[in-house]
């Protein structure tokens, strides 16, 4: 595909590495000279110096043959104008904004994007909310996704030292662990890797693992993970994020105390949020935060935008007693330190903003994607149709033409899990198979299920 990416920010630029790297003909579109002189040495992309609401702009960056352009600067308004310019430009352009205000999201002044001719308008606040809450919900440590409509549950658990995973092979674990359950990768100081029978785990990795959502518990016992229950939480920002964040929460019968610096903010929040506490004061203050765990908080919640701090204030908490930490980061190269110094999961709003907007990209035969580290690797979900191959439904899944760095980890079939250890299964029409794979793999196992 040919695809315009107006606005080369964080979003921007991580989208564009990994929409080359699956080989696709990537145009940046981007306004600011440096940013652009910077892209040009670094991305196999052509940059565009200008702005999305250009019509010359986008008749340079190629409009007219484009297939897909996604408007991510940071300004809510240029990535609108910008998504209906294109959809004006080029017939069969499908098209993606950004929008951070939520107010054009949700609510009353909510914006249709079919009305606008926009294909797919995307922004961080409920699904990071909803993160959140899964994560405060859930007992063990690390973290924690349901996919397939919540038929498997994908968890991202840390290698303890009284951990069984540091003592045997995978292939003598294997007859230990639930039998709808399987370790598919590992993340270590080198990156994702996929297993094999004769792997071993270290101290510290991190292991990803598929299993039927009943058979949690089990698994995290085997895995000599300790649980902890959360009621009271400490949220530490009162932002457009923060505030969605504590109003799950809320629904969710969460005891909330949340701290905001800005007296203005606060006020605001707090007519909104009744059932909380609202904190006006600097949740950065060490004797703040000391005094609120003195309070009893099982669980501090970071949502600063600033990484450092936010880093900071979890491992802080952490040292201070908290049963769980989750921090908003979104610089990924600090999730590696994050976690040995105690933080129990990263949020990032920007990523899944990005991530929300690869799934879109990959419609089609895939229902979702997770990214696996910092996009190192993916849990993709393909569905099986009668628009699907032939082969994949006539032969044994050990027998499917995978590429090398990919490996299937689990089959949905109605309410049934297969984990096909063996590989002597055979997919039917209806099946969601879904596949781990390193990111060099994604775009050759997209033509094995297409």
């Amino acid at each position: 595909m040919h695809i315009i990416i107006v606005g080369a920010g964080e979003v921007g630029r991580y989208l564009a590495q990994i929409l080359i790297e699956e080989r696709h003909d990537v145009t940046i579109v981007e306004q600011d000279e440096k940013v652009a002189r910077e892209l040009d040495d670094r991305l196999d992309a052509q940059i565009i110096r200008g702005t999305g609401i250009s019509r010359e702009a986008l008749f340079r960056a190629g409009i007219r043959r484009t297939d897909l352009l996604l408007a991510v600067t940071q300004v809510d308004e240029v990535n609108l104008i910008a998504a209906m310019t294109a959809e004006k430009l080029a017939n069969n352009c499908r098209t993606v904004a950004r929008v951070r205000d939520p107010r054009y999201l949700y609510g009353t002044d909510a914006i249709k994007a079919n009305e606008y001719g926009v294909d797919f308008l995307v922004g961080p606040e409920r699904g990071v909310a909803d993160q959140v809450v899964k994560l405060l919900e859930y007992d063990g440590p690390g973290q924690i996704s349901q996919i397939a409509d919540d038929k498997l549950t994908f968890l991202e658990l840390p290698v303890m030292p009284h951990s069984t995973l540091v003592y045997a092979t995978l292939e003598e674990l294997r007859p230990e662990l639930p039998e709808r359950s399987d370790i598919v990768a590992s993340l270590g100081n080198d990156g994702i890797r996929l297993l094999s029978g004769a792997d071993r785990f270290q101290v510290g990795e991190r292991i990803f693992v598929l299993c039927a959502p009943e058979d949690m518990k089990d698994f995290l016992r085997l895995t000599g993970s300790d649980g902890h229950h959360v009621e009271k939480v400490l949220l530490i920002g009162g932002g457009d994020i923060g505030y969605h964040v504590a109003r799950a929460l809320q629904r969710r019968k969460f005891d909330v105390t949340v701290i905001e610096k800005d007296n203005e903010r606060c006020e605001q929040i707090a007519v909104k949020l009744r059932k909380s506490t609202i904190i006006c004061g600097d949740g950065t203050e060490p004797s703040l935060l000391s005094d609120q765990m003195e309070e009893g908080q099982d669980a501090v919640v970071v949502l600063l935008e600033d990484d450092e701090k936010s880093l900071l204030i979890g491992i802080m908490s952490k040292h201070l007693g908290a049963k769980k930490v989750v921090t908003r980061v979104d610089k990924r190269e600090y999730a590696p330190i994050a976690h040995k110094l105690g933080v129990d999961a990263l949020i990032s709003p920007r990523r899944a903003v990005a991530d929300a907007i690869l799934r879109f990209v990959r419609r089609g035969h895939i229902d979702s994607t997770t990214m696996l580290g910092d996009h190192q690797g993916e849990l993709i979900d393909f569905r099986i149709d009668k628009d699907s191959k032939h082969e994949l439904t006539e032969i044994p899944v050990k027998q499917i033409r995978l590429p090398r760095d990919a490996v299937i980890g689990a089959i949905v079939r109605d309410k049934e899990i297969l984990v096909p250890r063996r590989g002597d299964e055979t997919l039917r029409i209806g099946d969601h198979v879904f596949v781990v794979a390193l990111r060099e793999a994604v775009s050759e196992l997209e033509s094995v299920f297409a």
